[in-house]
């Protein structure tokens, strides 16, 4: 059996998506029926899952994301830097 510490741990040191099936099936299961740990790691799992999709589509999406102006840039770069120090 699958304890909640072992599911929280395996979710923060591995992806899910890239876990064997077998694997994912019993994390799922136990996040299904679990009280405890159920919204918690069921919430891990749909992020993982939602920047795995992201990252898949990341240069898809590069062309569609509004473009800043250059000296607007530079002025945000300059504004950060002087917070910075």
């Amino acid at each position: 059996m699958i304890t909640c510490k072992q599911v929280s741990n395996a979710l923060s040191k591995e992806n899910y998506k890239d876990m064997p099936f077998v694997r994912r099936f019993f994390l799922r299961l136990h996040v299904s029926l679990c009280l405890f740990c159920g919204k918690f790691n069921k919430q891990v799992m749909e992020s993982q899952h939602m920047c795995s999709c992201y990252k898949e589509h990341e240069d898809t999406l590069a062309s569609h994301r509004p473009k800043m102006d250059e000296l607007k840039k530079e002025a945000l770069s300059k504004l950060i830097q002087s917070q910075i120090k």
